[in-house]
C-alpha cells in the first residue's frame, strides 16, 4: 500500500504519481500493481489488466501503430495535443475519496488520449491518504461505439 500526507501539495502529489509512472515505463508491472492495485479491477484484478488495457488502445495520433507501451514522461513529444495532468481534492464523505489525479499517459514516446486516473482514500491511518490506481481510461472511438 502507498500513502501519501494529507497535506501533500497538488505539485508533490503529481511528483508522486509521476514516479509511479515511471514504473510503467520500466515495465514493472507487478511492482505497480503491488503498491497501488487497480479498483476497476475489482477482487480479480492483477497486473495483466494494466498490459491488457494498453493492448487495447487505438488512435489516430498513432497511425499504423497496434501496439503500446507507457515510455518517459520527461521525453514525450507530440502525439495528444492537450496532455492531462489534473488533481481535484474532495471533502471525504461516506466514500473516503479525498482526491483524484488524472495524466495523460506517455506511448511509444509520445503523448496519448489515454490516462491513468489515480485516487486518493481516507482510511483514517496514521500513514495519510491511501494512494491508488483507479483505472488506466481507454478512449471509445468511433468504431468501438
Amino acid at each position: 500500500m502507498t500513502y501519501v500526507d494529507r497535506d501533500i501539495s497538488d505539485q508533490d502529489l503529481l511528483k508522486v504519481v509521476w514516479e509511479w509512472i515511471s514504473l510503467l515505463s520500466a515495465k514493472r508491472y507487478d511492482d505497480f500493481f503491488d503498491a497501488l492495485g487497480y479498483s476497476m479491477g475489482g477482487d480479480s484484478a492483477s497486473a495483466d489488466w494494466i498490459e491488457s488495457d494498453l493492448k487495447r488502445y487505438r488512435s489516430d495520433f498513432y497511425p499504423g501503430v497496434t501496439e503500446f507501451f507507457v515510455t518517459d514522461w520527461e521525453t514525450a513529444e507530440g502525439g495528444y495535443p492537450n496532455p492531462v495532468e489534473r488533481v481535484v481534492w474532495y471533502r471525504p464523505n461516506e466514500t473516503r475519496l479525498a482526491a483524484a489525479v488524472s495524466l495523460s499517459l506517455p506511448l511509444n514516446g509520445r503523448w496519448s488520449d489515454a490516462t491513468a486516473d489515480f485516487i486518493l482514500i481516507e482510511t483514517g491511518s496514521a500513514e495519510g491518504l491511501l494512494l491508488k490506481l483507479e483505472e488506466i481510461c481507454i478512449p471509445v472511438r468511433d468504431e468501438d461505439a
